[in-house]
């Protein structure tokens, strides 16, 4: 498995990084027990490389799931946080759950643009000041628009940038693949490490994995390509894949080709959470759905073309009505 060194950073990561948003309560929802055998399977196999975020629930999963070995690797968790307090709190919290001293790379969780990252500067600044302390090795942010890219690319204080990035620019909110990769070119250039985010495009590109993975390691732009893995036989094909190996017809045999999709279920409130929480505009309501006598406004209803399957709606729903299935 190929390492880089992640931009000015002295963190070394493998090319292949492992996603764990698909393991947990947004998602797949496995517990951490089932969770294991794929965490294991990937560091058995050389991956050293885990991005997890606060919102994900899954930071346990790591700790539980790779065992001694979650001081051998490098982690990269986020926040939501707005405010330095909450921050503060955030980071303690995810030190617990990780059961570490340290977190490698801690970023900023979904900026959306200029405006918003300036927004979040006591949050920068208490990173700033974690990472003097050896808290922190390196500061992140992840993105979904090219705007919020291109501000990343420039921001001196950010080490790290995690865009979503795909063959089809699925998920990509105000641009194309190429213009994403025209961003991702001037963070490289500012010295920035950047590894890759949905290359899958959220699964719907998971029946042509080598093509999808080749198109953005062709463009040389990426230290690691991050792909959300939930057993032992995906980590087992998604190395073959980077490694130039072909993948053992035991091992495609064991691979889940059911497609996955947004469900939503009919205990929906209509509160309309998820439709705002929604930055694809994939989600809509059906308000002819509404029934008084179930205090229920309407019935979110999704757009399977537009839906990414991040499962950030689910987060949102006060009645645990979502689920990426």
């Amino acid at each position: 498995m190929k390492s880089y060194a992640l931009g000015n950073t002295e963190i070394q990561i493998t090319e292949l990084s492992f996603g764990t948003l698909i393991l947990g309560r947004l998602q797949a929802d496995l517990s951490p027990e089932q969770s294991a055998p794929a965490l294991a399977r990937a560091v058995e196999l050389g991956v050293n490389f885990f991005d997890t975020a606060q919102a994900y629930g899954t930071e346990e999963h790591l700790r539980l799931g790779l065992g001694p070995h979650i001081h051998d690797v490098v982690i990269a968790t986020k926040t939501h946080a707005r405010t330095r307090e909450d921050a503060r709190k955030a980071f303690e919290q995810s030190l617990r759950e990780l059961g570490r001293d340290h977190i490698d790379i801690y970023e900023l969780h979904l900026i959306e643009s200029a405006h918003d990252l300036a927004r979040r500067l006591p949050v920068t600044e208490l990173l700033l000041e974690l990472k003097q302390q050896g808290r922190i090795r390196a500061i992140g942010a992840s993105v979904h628009r090219v705007e919020a890219a291109r501000a990343v690319a420039q921001e001196p204080h950010i080490d790290v940038l995690f865009p979503v990035i795909n063959a089809q620019g699925l998920g990509i909110i105000d641009g194309s693949a190429q213009e994403m990769l025209q961003a991702v070119a001037a963070a490289r250039e500012n010295g920035k490490g950047v590894y890759a985010m949905k290359p899958l495009g959220g699964g719907h590109l998971r029946r042509t994995p080598e093509a999808s993975f080749a198109f953005l390691r062709q463009t040389g732009l990426f230290h690691s390509i991050c792909a959300g893995m939930k057993s032992p036989a995906e980590v087992e094909m998604n190395v073959c894949l980077f490694e130039g190996r072909p993948v053992p017809a035991d091992t495609k045999e064991r691979i889940e080709t059911t497609p996955r999709s947004l469900k939503i279920y009919d205990r929906c409130i209509g509160c309309g959470a998820c439709v705002d929480a929604c930055d694809q505009g994939a989600l809509s309501m059906d308000h002819s759905k509404a029934d008084p006598s179930r205090d229920k406004k309407g019935q979110s209803v999704v757009d399977p073309g537009r839906c990414i399957l991040c499962g950030y709606c689910a987060e949102v729903c006060p009645t645990f009505s979502i689920r990426v299935v």
